[in-house]
């Protein structure tokens, strides 16, 4: 600040009023005057009501306000609007203001509770930070409005308020529904007498505080001060014994001297801030600044100045009017606070000190005021249940009330220097309470402790989670043992049967060599459980890898007919015996039958229905295969599958679960229709991973018909393709193989039956030993290779990829065909990835092993 500045200085509204002596004086005893008046007369009225409304009236039209109103507390911590007044053309209310319960008001109650007032001088300042009682208030058109609490031996009964006020009266209005909300809770609790002697009381404490203001202001180092500034004068200062004793001045000291010292001791980064302030007092009337003062003896020092511009001052220049407080103690003890809040911010969010032998609690950090306890300070036990009530869960209150029992905080801090409980709060975020002890002494000399609140919300959601985690876990785990120990059973049962029917087949052969026909049925038997004993491995290890590795799909071109024709073609045999029919509809007349997708899984889904749609049938039933085209782009196509039934059905319980691994309707279904419950879990595993839909309908005795449909790319190269038709016999005639396999009994079987086709058949053991074969070959001698993959000193993929780099002329060429018990998709690609040509799944199928051979014949 300039040298001959201002100073401005703001006070709070009881130094303030004292201090405008001049023209306000009269505008405070009026107001005085009228808030006697309406006290006067509700203690005077003999009914409560009429008093009631009366004031309200009063008052609504003094404050020139929209409405004033009266709110009382119910027990079930809800408030309800009792008595209203309202300015002619404004809506009432009441009847619209019942029950409201505290959740909807939450900041004002908890001022309330406090004893502290509500003062809203613009709506929209406090949506952010009362967004419930903003939504209340914008509901009212209330844009300004000021509220006290009603209260009767520290007990909240209500509040007393005014909507829209004249805001320019605010200081006034505020000190009369101060007043106003104590009488009236005073006289709806009938204590009329005890209302008006604590009244006479109150203004009697009023004259008497003004009689001995000199006292007070002395006690409490504030010093009383007038500036003065004329134009061309040089600013003087006339201050009061104290302000000068303040300021260090000797007792001779001049107007301009005091002016000059207190103007010259300001530290210079602060002089604006001051200037700033005088600025602001000009403008508004009142001002406050806090600021480090150089005090000639005692140092640095902190000064809280406010002051007031009186514009009815009728002196010469411009006059200010203010105090000077020392402060020094407070902004140390401040500056104290914020390092020890600074410090534990990180862990604690609400520092309290509680003294246990006075019972007495005082805020050290500043909490989130939606989780302050209470007052910065109070009785300990009761702000501690206060807040049990009003900020706990339910759930956790009677715990966080024994806890809270400061009687037995003592015996609890034993051994220990503190104690901690967890709790959520009513909305459900974690918190922990902790007491600590501050002295290093024994519990029972423990005279005060700490009391912290630190937010675990984060840490304590992920303990619940990964409790219920682990509950889910050792569900899972139960459920998966119990079925385990169901597949294990299923799978002894579904596995003994046909080996037993096998044995008992060969046992039969025995008996019968010189028996033909019946030799010749007990083959056909064998050979057809060897064929379910095969699916049942099948769909285990199928069920295995879809459930412990990614799924790979492989897309290429296929003929949707080809594939579903051959999937009949599989259970002709079987569908046969049972004299069962097969209706196709729209099959062959399949639009767009070459598409792109992945024929394996889509012939593994379809192999599974059908064999259900046979395996399930009545005795000379139907399946009928119906193909529809749902829709068509110039890329894509969409094609409808439905496989109908005229077999034992389902239930429409068991339907809910027939996707899951093991289930079978019933028990006794086993013994007839057999079955490992696996088809369909791995039929809608697939149909999954190929973007497709499947459902099911199903009548109990009548039939079943599933219904899927699938997504296709068109295979647009198809008509660019030369199709060269596979012949209807294969011809090996003269070929020359090495058959590579390690297993003695499959080396016999496969070697019989290729030079049963004509076939020269050279054996090798293992990988090694066929790559040492090769390579000592003839350029023309091996014609083809059928390689399996598992092998001991060198597996089938080695030994292909040692072939295919090394010296023989035709390594990079020679037709290698892989024959694995390994049929997964990976397992193909392994295959192709190592440099086979081809790969067919054992067991031997001879039709298709001759068939992928006489593809390779020399022509």
């Amino acid at each position: 600040m300039k040298r001959g500045g201002l100073m401005s200085l703001t006070e709070n509204h009881t130094i303030a009023e004292l201090l405008y002596e001049n023209g306000k004086l009269s505008a405070e005893l009026e107001a005085e005057r009228f808030m006697l008046e309406l006290i006067t007369s509700l203690s005077s009225t003999e009914l409560i009501d009429d008093g009631i409304n009366t004031v309200l009236r009063e008052v609504g039209e003094y404050t020139c306000a929209d409405r004033a109103y009266v709110f009382e507390i119910n027990e079930d911590y809800t408030t309800t609007n009792t008595y209203e007044w309202c300015k002619e053309g404004v809506t009432p209310q009441i009847d619209n203001l019942k029950g409201i319960p505290f959740e909807s008001m939450p900041n004002w109650i908890h001022l309330f509770l406090q004893g502290e007032n509500i003062l809203i001088e613009e709506l929209e300042d406090i949506k952010a930070e009362m967004p419930q009682e903003y939504g209340l208030l914008k509901f009212q058109n209330v844009q300004t409005l000021i509220a006290f609490p009603i209260s009767v031996h520290e007990k909240l009964m209500g509040f007393v308020g005014v909507d829209n006020p004249d805001m320019k009266k605010s200081r006034l209005i505020r000190r009369l529904l101060s007043l106003l909300g104590y009488h009236i809770g005073v006289a709806v609790d009938a204590y009329k007498k005890e209302c008006t002697k604590l009244e006479m009381a109150s203004i009697k404490s009023r004259q008497k505080y003004r009689r001995n203001i000199e006292e007070i202001f002395c006690g409490a180092q504030i010093g009383i001060w007038s500036i003065i500034k004329q134009e061309g004068k040089e600013p003087v200062m006339e201050a009061d014994a104290n302000m000068r004793e303040f300021l260090g001045l000797t007792k001779g000291s001049t107007s301009e001297e005091c002016y000059r010292i207190w103007r010259d001791n300001i530290p210079s980064e602060y002089t604006e801030k001051v200037d700033n302030c005088v600025k602001e007092t000009l403008e508004k009337g009142y001002a406050d600044v806090i600021y480090p003062w150089n005090h000639p003896t005692r140092g640095k020092i902190w000064i809280r100045c406010g002051g007031v511009w009186p514009k009815d001052y009728e002196g010469i220049g411009v006059c200010i009017r203010g105090y000077h407080q020392d402060i020094t103690k407070n902004i140390e003890r401040e500056m104290r606070f914020r390092s020890l809040k600074a410090a534990t911010s990180e862990i604690y969010y609400a520092i309290y000190n509680i003294n246990l032998n006075t019972d007495y609690m005082e805020q050290i950090s500043e909490p989130n005021k939606m989780y302050k306890i209470a007052n910065d300070r109070g009785i300990a036990s009761e702000k501690l249940m206060e807040f049990c009530t009003f900020q706990i869960h339910e759930d956790y209150q009677e715990e966080m009330r024994k806890f809270f029992d400061l009687s037995t905080l003592r015996e609890r801090l034993k051994e220990k220097n503190f104690v901690s409980r967890e709790f959520p709060n009513k909305q459900g975020i974690w918190r922990r309470a902790v007491f600590i002890a501050q002295e290093n002494v024994s519990a029972e000399s423990v005279t005060e402790v700490l009391y912290v609140t630190q937010i675990i919300d984060d840490y304590k959601q992920k303990e619940l989670v990964y409790q219920q985690e682990l509950v889910k876990a050792l569900k899972e785990a139960r459920i998966a043992n119990d079925a385990k120990a169901e597949f294990l059973r299923k799978m002894s049962h579904d596995i003994r049967t046909p080996i037993n029917g096998i044995m008992g087949m060969l046992d039969i052969e025995e008996k019968n060599w010189d028996a033909p026909e019946r030799l010749k049925e007990c083959h056909e038997k064998m050979k057809v459980t060897a064929g379910n004993l095969l699916q049942l491995v099948n769909n285990v290890l199928d069920m295995n890898k879809l459930e412990t590795s990614r799924l790979e799909v492989e897309y290429k071109p296929f003929d949707i007919r080809e594939v579903l024709r051959g999937c009949w073609t599989d259970l002709e045999s079987q569908a046969e015996k049972m004299g069962l029919e097969l209706e196709k509809i729209g099959v062959s007349e399949i639009e767009c039958p070459h598409v792109v997708g992945s024929p394996m899984y889509f012939r593994q889904i379809f192999a599974n229905i059908l064999s259900n749609a046979v395996k399930y049938n009545k005795i000379h039933g139907k399946i009928t295969l119906r193909v529809d085209m749902v829709s068509r782009t110039e890329d894509d196509v969409v094609y409808r599958f439905s496989v109908s039934d005229t077999g034992i059905g389902m239930s429409e319980e068991f339907q809910k679960h027939i996707f899951e691994t093991f289930t079978q309707e019933d028990t006794g279904a086993r013994t007839v229709y057999r079955g490992t419950g696996l088809g369909m879990a791995i039929a809608k595993k697939l149909v999954d991973a190929l973007g497709g839909t499947i459902k099911i309908k199903s009548k109990k005795n009548v039939g079943s018909t599933f219904i899927l449909v699938f997504p296709f790319a068109i295979d647009k190269d198809y008509e660019n393709a030369s199709v060269q038709s596979e012949p209807e016999t294969p011809n090996v005639e003269g070929m020359h193989v090495l058959l590579v396999e390690d297993n003695e009994l499959n080396m016999e079987i496969a070697r019989y039956l290729l030079e049963e086709a004509g076939v020269q058949v050279t054996a090798a053991k293992n990988g090694q030993e066929a790559l040492d074969i090769f390579e000592q070959s003839g350029e023309q001698e091996i014609d083809l290779i059928l390689m399996d993959i598992m092998m001991p000193v060198m597996d089938g993929l080695e030994a292909t990829r040692r072939i295919r780099t090394c010296t023989h002329p035709r390594g990079a060429t020679v037709p290698i065909i892989a024959i694995s018990a390994n049929a997964f998709a990976d397992d193909i690609q392994k295959a192709k990835n190592a440099g086979m040509n081809e790969h067919l799944a054992k067991p031997f199928e001879m039709e298709k092993v001759l068939r992928a051979i006489s593809r390779y014949h020399k022509v």
